[in-house]
């Protein structure tokens, strides 16, 4: 990593000094300026010559009043700095002029008071700079941070950009001053007793370029250990207490201090810049009276004036505020999407504003479920209706691939799953709409599985409100579910209240079960309802049918589970082929059905076993649609499971650990490459970060394997979305032959962690373990996942696959790898199938094998292992023979050589014990006797 001194101007300043004069002055003439040992003439080491030799200045104050004199003699501008430098060990520097002092308005160098022009020693280490204006030196700035004035040092100069490391708080408070940022608040590094710097300010210096440097404590920069420099001067905005991240109490930062706003200082433009700075699109709301919660520390009495352009808060105007208390504090809701074209902004096109831009959503995939979730996100009210493709306009730009995937009850649409990736470009004109019922008597319902289901609230006068009734019944509950498109009621009943505090909208409804909307039978709007006399009023529509499919690893492969009658239930395997799997498959939005599996290969379910014997044709539009023979006598170890087409998964293929190698993705049930040829940082960064890889990557070229299989995916251009994944990124259509010869895409992570096993069942407990064998070292192999116990398929089993389980279980080295459920079947999900360990991994989560949960085994194939158990014994033998004492207990290892674990040794042969190694294990470069 680059050091100070290569953005300051100096990086190559001083190699071997006389061998960087390139021509000398003549002997007896007028003194010579310059300044050397850098590209540009107008940066560099102050160099004098007189009587045919150059040298160096020796000052002890070298300010910018002289460094100017010199700049402006040169023709190059002003000076913008006037560090002092110490060079590296092994330059040799001869002084030549000692002792120059300037006022800085000289026309010339020689007008300065001079001091003595001898080449005697200089008695400070360092030689003087001048960098100018007409040079290399750009502007300073912090980045990355949430104003001008915080984040991470960098100087610019006009061949780059780079960071500067290891600032105390001298030199924070330089560069914080410098950008007229105010006092240094927080600096990258805590000063040590005695610690030396690379460089050094005193505090008081105008500019960071004035600064010492030491070249001799220039070492690499761990930027890990830098916080960022956080100045007087700034300025940030969050939202705290709302359901999604752009919405909430208003709190604005100023230096390290959070504090809220009076809400009578909020207004429409200064609402707008707060959403733009944090990338949520644009103000649609702003409650007063602490909706969002009181808040704590101060309330900020100067009020921001923006003019509603601003990119930032901090660039706001500001002026007198108001004085008030917490019970003010403001509230502000923001919307990354909106409704343009209608007749109000509860109506209208979808459009996404992505950096900056707005473009409408595809109606491909858009319905009710995700409308209602965008009605509520812009204070809208509900979804009455999804007009088709077009219906207000197309818009005059492209329109977004991005299909969400909403139940109805989330609260916000980036917290429904979307994909993006490989769908197809959306048809011309085919925009998606919304009719939403705006705020005034809208009626929703809240805490069910589905928009249709849950408990009753309405909007009287813009503010939400419970409905309580004592006497709720199916009248009053079918005039909600035909007033949010739901069908017909199936339930009325007390539901539980609200966790926050909700105002009483309705305190009773006596319904003929004919009225449009709740609002329109005999209601009470009274809010004063005696204790204990009236409950919540919950409804269970026909509507809220859903399915879903749970316990895989995404949401296009798992258990099947259907709600019905606001509950969740399975479905039994009797009779489940892929007929029926397709309807699931086609409700979902999953594309086809690849595997209709049955015992639970994705664990036991609970609940109500909905269904069975289903005799679908494959083409039926829901589940419940299928003819179905019942459920009688089955059990939850009969449930049934489904693995779609449109089940993605993400692997690194082929480096030497997880965190590089061919970036595979899985689709239609096959592991495919990605394509390079259109991945940028962003795309990268997006990648590493969903593998746990840390934050960076980057492209490596590689020799491209022959015979890998299909290539699935070309053209991924992410976005900087919240919370994005690569399946959120756009990209050309799926298609088997995406990737031209040699495109295929090896990257390496700048993260490289060790594998990061299942979550244990229980603080403590193991996440692998073995079952149905005489001890603890063999056994059917278990694995922890996702909540429940699973097994591994004995497809493509072995003794390397055997030695790391054995290896992690702490029980030596295996003996065998036994197939076919030797150990007894098991039960819950087959977690992992077609598992390919070397033998060398630290965990069987390491080893190549399908995505979790997607294999085609039964427990008829579990896989086990037959550990040796001898490390105990070997370590004991072994460490005496080496004079290392006494080995370790099980699982220590005894930190010997891993091959010594194979060595067949004749001594230890007639011991009456031996060791067995696996066929994939390197040849010993030994043998013992």
């Amino acid at each position: 990593m680059k050091a100070v001194l290569w953005p300051l101007g100096l990086g190559t300043l001083l190699l071997i000094l006389e061998a960087g004069l390139s021509f000398r002055p003549a002997a007896g003439g007028p003194p010579h300026l310059r300044l050397g040992y850098r590209h540009s003439p107008c940066d560099g080491v102050v160099l004098v010559g007189r009587d045919g030799e150059w040298g160096h200045v020796c000052n002890q104050e070298w300010t910018l009043a002289e460094a100017s004199v010199v700049c402006r003699q040169l023709g190059c501008g002003p000076a913008v700095g006037a560090p002092k430098y110490v060079p590296l060990l092994g330059e040799t520097l001869r002084p030549r002029l000692h002792n120059v002092s300037c006022r800085g308005d000289e026309p010339s160098f020689w007008d300065c008071s001079l001091g003595a022009w001898t080449q005697t020693a200089c008695p400070h280490e360092w030689v003087v700079v001048a960098l100018c204006a007409n040079g290399t030196f750009r502007e300073i700035r912090l980045v990355k941070g949430r104003s001008p004035c915080a984040g991470l040092p960098e100087i610019r100069n006009v061949n780059g950009v780079d960071r500067l490391c290891g600032l105390h708080e001298e030199e924070a408070t330089v560069f914080c001053g410098e950008l007229g940022c105010g006092r240094a608040l927080q600096a990258p590094r805590r000063a040590a007793a005695g610690s030396s710097r690379y460089m050094t300010c005193q505090g008081t210096e105008p500019t960071i370029r004035n600064c010492r440097l030491n070249n001799n404590l220039r070492g690499g920069c761990d930027f890990q250990q830098d916080a960022e420099v956080v100045c007087s001067g700034h300025v940030e905005a969050r939202l705290e207490g709302g359901e999604h991240p752009c919405a909430g109490r208003l709190e604005v930062r100023r230096g390290l201090t959070w504090g809220t706003v009076c809400d009578a200082d909020l207004d429409q433009a200064t609402a707008h810049v707060v959403c733009r700075e944090l990338r949520c699109g644009s103000a649609v709301w702003a409650p007063s009276g602490a909706h969002f919660g009181l808040g704590s520390g101060p309330v900020w009495t100067e009020a921001f004036r923006c003019a509603g352009n601003e990119s930032l808060l901090f660039h706001c105007p500001r002026g007198p505020g108001h004085r008030c208390g917490h019970r003010r504090d403001a509230g502000l809701r923001c919307s990354e999407f909106r409704l343009v074209n209608g007749s109000g902004g509860c109506e209208g096109r979808v459009e996404l504003q992505v950096q900056g831009a707005w473009a409408p959503i595809c109606a491909a995939h858009w319905d009710l479920a995700d409308a209602t979730v965008l009605c509520h996100q812009l204070n809208c009210g509900s979804a009455e209706a999804t007009p088709p493709g077009g219906h207000f306009g197309a818009g005059d730009v492209g329109i977004w691939p991005d299909a969400f995937h909403c139940a109805g009850t989330e609260p916000y649409l980036w917290h429904c799953p979307v994909s993006t990736l490989g769908n197809r470009a959306c048809a011309p004109g085919s925009t998606a709409a919304a009719v939403c019922s705006g705020l005034p008597h809208a009626l929703r319902l809240r805490g069910g599985h589905s928009r249709c289901d849950g408990r009753a609230e309405v909007s009287l006068d813009g503010a939400w409100g419970r409905v309580l009734d004592a006497a709720w019944d199916l009248r009053a509950a079918a005039v909600v579910c035909a007033q949010l498109g739901c069908g017909r009621a199936h339930r009325a009943y007390d539901a539980p209240p609200p966790s926050r505090a909700l105002p009483v909208g309705l305190s009773r409804a006596r319904c003929r079960g004919t009225e449009t909307r709740l609002t329109q039978c005999n209601v009470s709007r009274s809010a004063l309802v005696p204790a204990g006399t009236s409950r919540d009023a919950g409804v269970v529509c026909s509507g809220s049918r859903r399915v879903r499919l749970a316990g895989g690893p995404h949401r296009c492969a798992g258990r099947v589970e259907v709600l019905l009658g606001g509950a969740w239930g399975t479905v039994c395997d009797d009779g489940w082929d892929l007929r029926d799997a397709q309807v699931v498959c086609g409700q979902l939005g999953c594309g086809h059905a690849l595997r209709a599996l049955g015992a639970a290969p994705f664990g036991a379910g609970s609940g109500r076993i909905w269904m069975g014997e289903l005799r679908c044709g494959g083409r039926e539009s829901a589940l419940w649609r299928c003819p179905s023979g019942g459920a009688q006598g089955c059990g939850h170890k009969e449930d049934a499971g489904v693995v779609c087409s449109e089940s993605v998964a993400l692997r690194l293929r082929g480096g030497t650990q997880r965190c590089a190698g061919w970036l595979d993705v899985f689709y239609n049930g096959t592991w495919g490459a990605v394509c390079s040829n259109a991945l940028q940082d962003i795309s990268m960064s997006i990648i590493c970060k969903q593998l746990g890889c840390g934050e960076q990557g980057w492209l490596e070229n590689r020799p491209v394997p022959t015979g890998s299989g299909p290539s699935w995916v070309d053209n991924i251009e992410c976005r900087r979305l919240r919370n994005s994944t690569l399946w959120q990124c756009p990209s050309a259509p799926w298609h088997p032959q995406s990737c031209a010869p040699g495109e295929e895409a090896w990257i390496t992570c700048a993260g490289t962690p060790l594998p990061t096993p299942p979550s244990p069942p229980f603080p403590g407990e193991a996440v692998l373990r073995v079952r149905g064998g005489e001890d603890g070292c063999s056994g059917r192999v278990e694995l922890w996942h996702a909540g429940s116990w699973g097994t591994v398929c004995d497809d493509s089993w072995d003794l390397a696959d055997a030695e790391v389980v054995c290896r992690q279980l702490g029980c030596g080295p295996a003996m065998d790898a036994p197939m076919g459920a030797a150990f007894g079947p098991g039960s819950g999900p087959v977690w992992l199938d077609e598992v390919g360990c070397r033998g060398s991994e630290t965990s069987l989560w390491s080893c190549p094998a399908e995505p979790w949960g997607l294999g085609d085994c039964g427990h008829k194939e579990d896989a086990g292992v037959r550990c040796s158990r001898e490390w105990v014994a070997a370590g004991q033998v072994v460490a005496g023979w080496l004079g290392a004492g006494v080995a370790a207990g099980r699982g220590a290892h005894w930190g010997l050589p891993r091959w010594l674990s194979c060595v067949h040794w004749a001594r230890a042969a007639r011991s009456g014990w031996g060791l067995r190694c696996s066929p994939r294990l390197r040849p010993l470069p030994f043998s013992c006797r």
